[in-house]
């Protein structure tokens, strides 16, 4: 039995779509607010000018998630948005990460997909390449189209607590099929810095959901205040 660490997580809730699911957000134990722009694959993804507004709405940290983007799509969301990161979220190379680094102060994180996919660095390159977070999610073909994260599939803990610990001390969350029926396990089992979630607080795809936003959340506080084992 795994006794879930003492040190204060970090939570993070991706998909945003809405005013309406941001504004839910706001007074929780939620720090990151999640939305996908110009994402081809994802239903959850959203422009530029409605991130802005998502953005506006949450009273956290918005995170702006990015696929395979180009240099003036990161500055076009950088200018309009301002985040407080851009989370790159497909198969963006270790040179493509230092040139953002090179260019902006603002922190920038990586999504690592499992299982491991021939066209991704690893994690100790990205984190070379001056990344300031690692995300660890899966990714599934569907129909022969590969999704990258939000797909509800749990991530391989035991080969991300590998990671997690070869990579200290820059910060790892966990994504990747985590509810509020199962995260007690998964931060016992993988040891990360925060958690990630979507489909696990919503009611369909794209759409949140309160009572089960507010059940993740009764469960994040227990882990918080380590009153809870695994």
């Amino acid at each position: 039995m795994n006794q879930l660490p003492a040190a204060t997580l970090e939570l993070k809730i991706c998909g945003t779509t809405s005013v309406e699911d941001a504004t839910m957000l706001n007074g929780t134990e939620v720090d990151y607010c999640g939305i996908l722009v110009d994402v081809a694959f994802s239903p959850r993804s959203v422009s530029i000018s409605q991130a802005r507004e998502i953005t506006r709405a949450f009273d956290g940290s918005a995170v702006i998630l990015l696929c395979n983007p180009s240099v003036q799509l990161c500055t076009e969301v950088l200018e309009t948005i301002q985040p407080f990161a851009l989370q790159f979220l497909c198969e963006e190379s270790p040179d493509f990460l230092y040139q953002m680094r090179d260019s902006t102060d603002t922190e920038l994180w990586k999504s690592i997909h499992l299982p491991w996919l021939d066209s991704q660095a690893s994690p100790r390159d990205y984190v070379e390449a001056g990344v300031n977070r690692l995300l660890f999610d899966t990714q599934i073909n569907q129909g022969g189209t590969i999704r990258f994260g939000g797909t509800g599939h749990t991530a391989d803990w035991k080969q991300v607590r590998k990671v997690v610990d070869r990579v200290r001390p820059t910060p790892c969350f966990l994504a990747g099929g985590v509810h509020a029926d199962n995260i007690r396990a998964a931060v016992a089992a993988t040891n990360p810095a925060g958690v990630d979630l979507c489909s696990g607080v919503e009611s369909c795809t794209g759409k949140r959901d309160r009572g089960r936003l507010n059940q993740l959340l009764r469960q994040w506080r227990t882990i918080q205040t380590g009153k809870a084992s695994a």
